[in-house]
């Protein structure tokens, strides 16, 4: 395993690549983002971390602390289409997408999406772009 240090702290690197992140690092970082207003993004750059797991140790640093976090809104929106507006033979564009593609627009969005995408997968992608446009 090979080691190298951040603020003062030794990182080691497990045989498969990943860094092993001392708990007392995590603390240090989440201290950071709570009392010297730094950004998850901030510390994951000083870090050479993904910013996604700095905020995962903030969240775990927030609930620990008693805070109860929720996500506001709903994470996905319906999206209902009248039959008359779903012709039955609708071809779905190609043109200038890879082969085994196809594409559809949402506003002023563009999803490229495998044609082989079942199709319960297709309709969650479909809600996503209704609520994203």
């Amino acid at each position: 395993m090979s080691k190298h240090e951040v603020w003062g702290f030794t990182i080691e690197t497990s045989p498969s690549g990943k860094n092993i992140w001392p708990i007392d690092l995590k603390r240090e970082a989440t201290r950071r983002i709570r009392e010297d207003g730094l950004s998850p993004g901030d510390i994951a750059a000083e870090l050479g971390a993904h910013e996604c797991l700095v905020r995962k140790w903030w969240v775990a640093d927030r609930r620990s602390r008693g805070e109860h976090i929720a996500v506001q809104g709903p994470a996905f929106a319906e999206i209902r289409m009248a039959e008359e507006c779903q012709p039955p033979s609708a071809p779905l564009e190609t043109r200038g997408t890879p082969p085994g593609f196809a594409r559809f627009h949402s506003g002023t969005l563009c999803f490229e999406f495998p044609v082989s995408i079942p199709e319960a997968d297709l309709m969650k992608l479909i809600r996503v772009a209704g609520q994203t446009s």
